[in-house]
């Protein structure tokens, strides 16, 4: 096992690529993989590290406790520059530690807000304390809702009895869900001061194609961008009509400069190289593809070929 306790549901950890995190003991989704094996999804850990280097400037959202914040700081550097967005004010305070635990707190700025495609938006989350990484605007569907504080959502010997079914089993995947209240901003408001960046990196379940229609400035004005983002074909076709448009609009913009996204696949070969799809079209995207990150690069950079 890897960490030492801190308290207060504190753990600080060591990763296998040199930095130091602050993590939530009680999260075990996230939080489980760089405690147990040091390494969060290795295959995008190792994406993350072949697109940036010295010197450049990345954005991530959905930061979560900030492994990516940390791993991207230590990647830029002292002359590069990490901005990162995470909405949640009870996963914000993890970031802010990790801050400083990461040794970054020089080229880090950390913006707690949702992203948009329009600035100053309230909308609602909602969270399970034990699964961070599944966080996002509110469903109300077979999901349990608690009507009071953090620790009322966590697990205890009160909380569980609303996990259970008739016949005592534990249903898989329902949660203890709590509701917060935040802001939007746009990836452009938060950048419109800013150097170009380098590297966009979006996991915010479902969000990405409103997060992207905020950012046409930014992305146009960012010769070298690369983006990473989470996808699904379902996540098309469960959105709505504003946000369906907004995927095509952010479509049509990126392939007329040249962009086409790869499949990034959840293998590390035994060099520790990673695995990519073949380029991918509109249909594929909206109508087949299944739950990952995908890589949007030009077609004159693509380090994958043709």
């Amino acid at each position: 096992m890897n960490g030492v306790y801190l308290g207060r549901d504190r753990l600080l950890v060591s990763t296998n690529w040199g930095g130091k995190l602050v993590v939530p003991a009680f999260n075990i989704d996230v939080a489980l993989g760089v405690i147990r094996d040091g390494v969060i999804e290795p295959w995008t850990t190792r994406l993350v590290q072949e697109l940036l280097g010295e010197g450049q400037h990345y954005l991530n959202a959905g930061g979560n406790f900030g492994y990516y914040m940390v791993l991207g700081g230590h990647r830029v550097g002292a002359s590069g520059s990490v901005k990162v967005i995470e909405p949640n004010p009870y996963i914000v305070p993890y970031l802010l530690m990790n801050l400083f635990y990461g040794g970054i707190p020089d080229r880090t700025h950390v913006y707690k807000c949702a992203l948009g495609n329009t600035t100053g938006e309230t909308i609602t989350f909602a969270f399970d304390p034990q699964f961070l990484g599944g966080g996002g605007a509110s469903r109300e569907s077979g999901q349990t809702f608690v009507d009071g504080s953090f620790e009322d959502a966590c697990w205890s010997a009160e909380s569980i009895s609303q996990l259970f079914d008739e016949n005592d089993r534990f249903i898989l995947g329902k949660g203890l869900m709590l509701h917060f209240e935040t802001k939007t901003r746009t990836i452009d408001a938060i950048c419109d001061s800013g150097p170009p960046l380098d590297l966009i990196h979006l996991d915010i379940e479902g969000a990405e194609p409103l997060a992207l229609a905020g950012a046409r400035d930014t992305i146009s004005r960012s010769p070298n961008l690369r983006l990473i983002t989470e996808w699904c074909a379902d996540h098309f076709a469960q959105a709505s009509q504003t946000s369906q448009e907004a995927f095509r609009s952010f479509w049509h913009q990126v392939t007329d400069l040249g962009f086409r996204p790869r499949q990034l696949l959840p293998k590390i070969e035994p060099d520790g190289g990673i695995r990519v799809s073949s380029p991918l079209d509109f249909a594929y995207m909206t109508e087949s593809a299944p739950h990952s990150d995908y890589v949007w690069v030009k077609a004159s950079h693509d380090p994958w070929g043709k």
